[in-house]
C-alpha cells in the first residue's frame, strides 16, 4: 500500500506533524509509527492536519535552519471558485477547479521536461511531488526549489508561492480537509513517478 510520507521523506531526521483546530499543535516524532499516531489524533479531533515536507533536526521548531533533510520537490496548486478569479488585490491565486489545475500542471511538466509527479487530491487543491533517489541537504535542495519556483513564473503556472520554502507543510493522506462541508478526504491520484537523481533534476 502506498505510503506518502515514506516515499517523499528521507530516513534521516525527525517528522513534524501539525494540527490546527482550536489552537495550533505542532509536534515532532522520531518514527513513522509515532507520526501516524499524531496524524490520526488530529484527524480524530477534526483538525486540519499537515506534515513537514522536509525532516528536521534535534530542535523542537519548524524553522528554516532546522529543516535539514530532503527527498523531494513539491508544489501546491490551489483550486476553487474563489481561486480562479482575481482577489481584492487583483491577483488570481489558482484555478477554478481541479480539472483545470491538473491540465495546466501536465502542460507545465511537458514544457520543462519534468516527469509526471506523485499527485495528491488535497480536498480542494492539488499537491505534486518529484522524488529523489537519495537524501539532499538544504544547500543542495534550495537552488532546485528556487529554480522550480522560477519556472512556474516563466511558464505561467499558478502555484502557492510560499510552497517552495524548506519548512513547508502539506496535507498527509488518511486525513481530511475540514474547511469543506462535508469534509473532503485527502487522497492519492497518482503514486507512480520516475525517481530522479540530483543530476537529472
Amino acid at each position: 500500500m502506498f505510503d506518502l510520507l515514506d516515499t517523499v521523506l528521507p530516513t534521516e531526521g525527525r517528522y513534524c506533524i501539525i494540527g490546527i483546530g482550536k489552537y495550533t499543535d505542532q509536534r515532532f516524532a522520531d518514527t513513522r509509527e509515532e507520526a501516524e499516531e499524531l496524524i490520526q489524533e488530529f484527524v480524530g479531533k477534526k483538525w486540519e492536519t499537515y506534515f513537514g515536507c522536509a525532516k528536521f533536526g534535534p530542535l523542537d521548531n519548524r524553522t528554516h535552519d532546522n529543516a535539514l533533510y530532503f527527498r523531494a520537490l513539491w508544489m501546491d496548486i490551489d483550486c476553487g471558485p474563489t481561486k480562479g478569479v482575481p482577489n481584492e488585490k487583483g491577483k488570481v491565486e489558482g484555478y477554478l477547479d481541479q480539472e483545470t489545475g491538473l491540465a495546466e500542471l501536465k502542460k507545465f511538466c511537458k514544457a520543462v521536461g519534468l516527469p509526471q509527479p506523485i499527485l495528491i487530491n488535497s480536498g480542494n487543491g492539488i499537491h505534486a511531488y518529484w522524488v529523489f533517489d537519495r537524501t539532499l541537504d538544504r544547500k543542495e535542495w534550495t537552488p532546485l526549489a528556487k529554480r522550480l519556483k522560477g519556472l512556474c513564473k516563466e511558464h505561467g503556472l499558478i502555484v502557492d508561492d510560499k510552497v517552495f520554502e524548506a519548512s513547508r507543510v502539506l496535507r498527509p493522506m488518511n486525513s481530511a480537509n475540514f474547511k469543506s462541508d462535508p469534509p473532503k478526504p485527502v487522497e492519492i491520484w497518482n503514486e507512480n513517478t520516475q525517481v530522479l537523481s540530483y543530476e537529472q533534476m
